[in-house]
């Protein structure tokens, strides 16, 4: 894990955890930016955690962290309790940097990074949840192991 990427997501999360607990190994970890009050994040949650379990069944987990634009406490706490993965703290100034940063225009949006560097490797990658994004996750995880 780079120090690139701790300046980048900080490392203090809910529950605790650190930045190198949640990255691990991984090549790569993803910021998921989505809120409750968003119709269109409740439908894609559930197809993110299914795609999330995949990838840990086979072997190959991506370490995602959620970044909330929930209005309240409340909101945030019910929404996160359905996700298997990390998040920053609710009202965590990080997210709205993130958000410029990686100029996050609508929700449900998933972004990748680079572990090691802290660089892009793939924008607004929640539409491509399923196959397209497991080969690209697949085959930039061989890339890195070369």
């Amino acid at each position: 894990m780079s120090t690139a990427l701790t300046s980048l997501l900080g490392n203090d999360f809910v529950n605790g955890a650190d930045l190198a607990s949640i990255v691990g190994d991984a090549p790569i970890v993803g910021i998921y930016f989505s809120a409750h009050w968003c119709g269109p994040c409740r439908e894609f949650t559930p197809k993110l955690k299914e795609f999330y379990d995949t990838l840990v069944a086979q072997g190959t987990p991506l370490p995602i962290v959620f970044a909330s634009s929930d209005q309240d406490e409340d909101s945030f706490a019910s929404y996160f309790s359905k996700m298997p993965w990390h998040a920053f703290r609710f009202g965590d100034d990080r997210i709205e940097v993130l958000n410029k940063k990686y100029v996050v225009s609508s929700i449900p949006w998933l972004v990748i990074l680079n572990t090691k560097t802290g660089e892009l490797v793939m924008n607004e990658a929640g539409a491509m949840v399923g196959e397209e994004l497991f080969g690209k996750i697949t085959a930039y995880r061989e890339k890195e192991h070369k």
